[in-house]
């Protein structure tokens, strides 16, 4: 059985056309399936729970975007349940990581067909309270500020809203001071963001830590030095291409496990995972999914 789930709230309305389009190839090929269309995330959650526990669900299509892929990322990591996405969000970053961003409705259905699933790393972000898997990025300070700051926004739409909250928040960013332990060593550091990536990208294709993969099994972290928000804003443009990792101010870290202690909170996929300390850890081979080609 298949689970298609929907968040029509995401991409202006188009997931319409490509939802009727995946279900007319369901019906073509007798594929028999079941459909989550419900006005919360609230209400998907709950009504998502309630089918996996049914015990026949061996594929989820998300309609939408990260924000979808989280909800449902919760619910199955460490199963054999195959998830992909046909994308509709803003970021859409887990669509470019598997490939289905950019391909057409048919070819994505075609990437469940005709070819194997796979295994990735998903990494697990938990604290005291709260524990949350994600499969790209997880942001602390003004990294997480933008994410959240974006996320209240009603206008404009599309990606470009994360570099307009940017450059609203920016004038009133500090750094903070931070801890990050990786076993039995610590560094302390000043910096004003702190990211660590399973995945390479988000904020819709920006490469932060462009060589980070959710095959190897480890979380790769950086982390920027103090320095003018006019430098700031040089580095910035160069996160689209990966190319900010050149500059003297930005440091990178890779390790199986991390524990990140500051006064802030943390986003995880655009979601809230929060508040610190945390620790950060990988599920190797955590989700089963497709790689579109």
């Amino acid at each position: 059985m298949w689970l298609l789930v929907l968040n029509r709230s995401s991409g202006k309305g188009k997931i319409s056309k490509k939802f009727l389009d995946f279900k007319a190839l369901c019906d073509a090929q007798n594929i028999r399936y079941q459909v989550i269309d419900e006005n919360s995330a609230e209400l998907t959650e709950d009504r998502f729970q309630r089918e996996l526990s049914s015990g026949k669900i061996e594929v989820v299509v998300a309609f939408g975007g990260d924000g979808l892929i989280s909800l449902c990322l919760q619910k199955i990591v460490r199963s054999d349940i195959g998830l992909t996405v046909v994308p509709t969000g803003t970021g859409n970053d887990f669509a470019r990581s598997i490939g289905t961003y950019g391909k057409s409705t048919e070819e994505i259905f075609s990437s469940i067909i005709n070819s194997n699933k796979t295994k990735i790393d998903v990494a697990l972000c938990e604290n005291n309270e709260t524990k949350r898997y994600f499969v790209q990025v997880l942001s602390i300070g003004f990294d997480a500020t933008v994410n959240r700051f974006a996320n209240s926004m009603k206008y404009p739409k599309g990606k470009i809203k994360y570099t307009i909250a940017m450059l609203l928040l920016l004038p009133r960013a500090k750094d903070i001071d931070f801890e990050v332990k990786q076993g039995p060593n610590s560094l302390k550091i000043k910096s004003m963001l702190v990211a660590v990536a399973n995945g390479s990208s988000y904020g819709g294709g920006m490469k932060i830590l462009p060589n980070a993969s959710f095959r190897d099994g480890l979380l790769d972290l950086l982390y920027v030095d103090p320095v003018s928000k006019l430098t700031l804003l040089s580095i910035f443009p160069r996160v689209f291409r990966g190319t900010h990792t050149k500059h003297p101010a930005v440091h990178l870290l890779q390790a199986r496990n991390f524990e990140v202690i500051a006064s802030t909170d943390a986003y995880a996929d655009g979601e809230f995972a929060g508040v610190l300390p945390i620790k950060l850890s990988v599920i190797k081979d955590g989700l089963t999914t497709w790689i579109c080609k």
